[in-house]
């Protein structure tokens, strides 16, 4: 996977990408180019609480058992909320950067010789220390969170995840959680229960079986 997305060939059929990038601190910097038509937000949320290590051994911040978990803290909340708040902002003050942008019209001789782009790319990097619960369930809640603009697409990568299998795991576990599948738990217990009343029903019938047969001896 690569570090960051590039350019795609040709021009665009919108005007801006909002770029989400999960990442670890423990395997190093998120390396994104500096760029005259890109903007960095980078964020740090290992001051958020982690979730119970059971539940972080099962699942990764794709899973929604696990970021309801991290948004219930009070730390995970007001940082959700402060890079929502903060991306809000930067994606307004873009388009109208862009907007102000000067057209082929206007352009001077001076613009021509050292023409300033405005940024039309911002990525946002969310790094917690493993890079896969808190900063993966925060870049997914703000992808989700993140008012819908029609000039923008949003894309969303996670560095340090792993296999995409494991995401899918994640959410398979918890589609079927939600449908009132049975925990494992109950279900080892349900088994448990089931094999101790077909062994004493099978010593019911062998005991009806002997009393039968001494009678008729």
């Amino acid at each position: 996977m690569p570090l960051y997305p590039g350019h795609r060939c040709g021009e665009p059929e919108h005007d801006f990408d909002l770029i989400i990038i999960s990442y670890a601190h423990s395997s190093g910097p998120l390396l994104v180019p500096e760029n005259s038509n890109r903007v960095k937000l980078l964020y740090s949320v290992r001051d958020v609480p982690n979730p119970p290590n059971l539940l972080r051994k099962k699942h990764t911040g794709m899973s929604r058992r696990l970021q309801k978990e991290i948004f219930l803290s009070k730390e995970g909340k007001t940082r959700l909320a402060q890079i929502l708040e903060n991306t809000e902002s930067k994606m307004v003050e873009m388009m109208e950067d862009y907007s102000r942008a000067p057209t082929p019209e206007v352009v001077t001789e001076a613009d021509l010789y050292a023409p300033k782009e405005s940024p039309r790319e911002l990525v946002v990097g969310i790094m917690c220390e493993e890079g896969r619960h808190r900063s993966v369930a925060l870049a997914e809640e703000v992808a989700k969170l993140i008012t819908k603009r029609p000039r923008w697409t949003v894309k969303v990568q996670h560095r340090d995840l792993g296999e995409i299998e494991s995401s899918e795991e994640d959410r398979d576990e918890d589609e079927g959680e939600r449908e009132g599948s049975v925990s494992p738990t109950l279900e080892r217990r349900s088994t448990k229960v089931a094999k101790q009343k077909d062994k004493e029903k099978k010593k019911l019938i062998g005991r009806k079986i002997g009393s039968f047969v001494d009678e008729e001896l």
